[in-house]
């Protein structure tokens, strides 16, 4: 199947110039020509009318399987738990994000229900669940009364779930993060530090020892994947360096000396802006003063981890929301991306939410499930993922983030909206 797109204008994900008044050859899922094309060869023909034609987005920090508070989830049973990550899923596709890595959330049988055409939305990069020491930020027992089980379970619903893990000592961590990759993780995502919306681990522990790190990085390095962290404060990043984590989540209360580690080791930081200034202005509702507390912390010190990544012109920068709610939280995801261009500039922007998540999802290596085209770029060899644009978003992001400006929404090959 040969669809030609015409009349376009290209953002190809990287460069800050737009390929002008070209046509795109997609066969079958693949984009396998850009430039002046026969329209002949077509079996179908998609008219751009001078639109631009860019990458499908990519979020590469979700949480598909959270699509409540907490407490509410541990109400649900897991069949309920699916069908509603179903539709989050499907309304991400429907917003233009094309790919996704989700870390934290047991989403691997959703993950092959998309890819094999039972269920809709964005390809996904899972991390199954997210692993942590005993009282850590993955330890989301709601309550003291809630014990660890003989079986080595946590009396909570939605541990069991398979959305947290808990792994104390090498030996542990070593097995947890071997059940991951069993069940089909990409990456490993584990958690290094404080959390904010946890309520028995305050924000400045440092959480895992050195030891407990490099077990988990060297159990991960074995499949040719990386650990990904969940961290907050400088001497968490310290460590995590040091254990040789290659990805900061969040990597909020930053300074100087960490910054230039950073830097220098090529450690990707997936920051959350538009998140961030909500829980800044107590915007997302939390159980108690406690957690308000901690999340206000975190989200004022964010934007000033921004001026030292421009500081030390830190460039192994992802786009990422961590969006955890119902749909209507999830729907802000779109804002990232304008807090993104508040904060640095569009190009920066654009290249976080397209070809620098496809860059850092290419360490999982062997262990990436999408190996057959390139992610993030419009180019010859990549996936036809893609979104066609009535306007310029070199000129502004706005023009990706309304979804009246959003006129072709294509993934694999398949459109999903033409409003052409």
């Amino acid at each position: 199947m040969n669809t030609l797109i015409i009349n376009a204008n290209v953002f190809n994900g990287t460069d800050d110039k737009l390929i002008e008044n070209v046509s795109v050859l997609i066969q079958d899922n693949l984009i396998i020509q850009i430039g002046d094309i026969d329209p002949a060869i077509a079996d179908e023909i998609i008219d751009a009318n001078g639109g631009t034609v860019m990458p499908g987005l990519i979020d590469a920090h979700v949480h598909i399987t959270l699509s409540a508070g907490f407490n509410v989830l541990d109400s649900m049973t897991t069949n309920e738990i699916a069908i509603r990550s179903a539709k989050i899923s499907q309304e991400m596709l429907m917003r233009g994000f094309t790919t996704c890595r989700d870390v934290g959330g047991n989403t691997l049988g959703l993950k092959n229900a998309i890819d094999t055409g039972y269920a809709t939305g964005p390809r996904i990069l899972p991390s199954q669940a997210a692993i942590s020491q005993t009282c850590g930020h993955s330890d989301y027992r709601q309550n003291q009364a809630q014990q660890r089980l003989a079986s080595g379970h946590e009396d909570s619903p939605i541990m069991k779930t398979g959305t947290f893990k808990v792994a104390d000592g090498r030996t542990e961590v070593l097995k947890a993060v071997r059940e991951q990759l069993f069940n089909g993780a990409s990456q490993i995502k584990i958690m290094a530090g404080g959390g904010a919306s946890s309520t028995y681990d305050p924000l400045d522990t440092l959480q895992y020892t050195l030891d407990e790190m490099k077990a988990a990085v060297e159990a991960a390095s074995d499949y040719g994947t990386y650990v990904a962290a969940h961290i907050h404060t400088a001497p968490a990043m310290h460590r995590a360096a040091e254990a040789g984590v290659k990805c900061f989540e969040h990597a909020t209360i930053m300074d100087d000396e960490i910054a230039q580690i950073i830097k220098e080791k090529g450690i990707w930081v997936v920051p959350s802006y538009f998140t961030s200034s909500l829980i800044a202005e107590r915007k997302i509702p939390l159980p108690n003063e406690e957690t308000y507390q901690k999340t206000e912390r975190v989200g004022k010190a964010m934007f000033k981890s921004a001026e030292l990544i421009k500081k030390y012109n830190i460039e192994n920068i992802a786009f990422g929301t961590d969006c955890v709610g119902t749909s209507n939280v999830h729907e802000t995801q779109m804002q990232e991306l304008t807090a993104i261009e508040n904060t640095f500039d569009t190009i920066t922007a654009l290249r976080m939410a397209t070809s620098n998540c496809a860059r850092l999802f290419e360490m999982s290596t062997y262990q990436h499930p999408y190996q057959k085209g390139k992610l993030g770029q419009i180019v010859e060899g990549a996936y036809a993922d893609l979104l066609i644009i009535d306007g310029n978003p070199l000129e502004g992001v706005e023009c990706v983030v309304k979804d009246e400006t959003k006129k072709v929404i294509m993934k694999d090959g398949v459109v999903y909206k033409n409003t052409l």
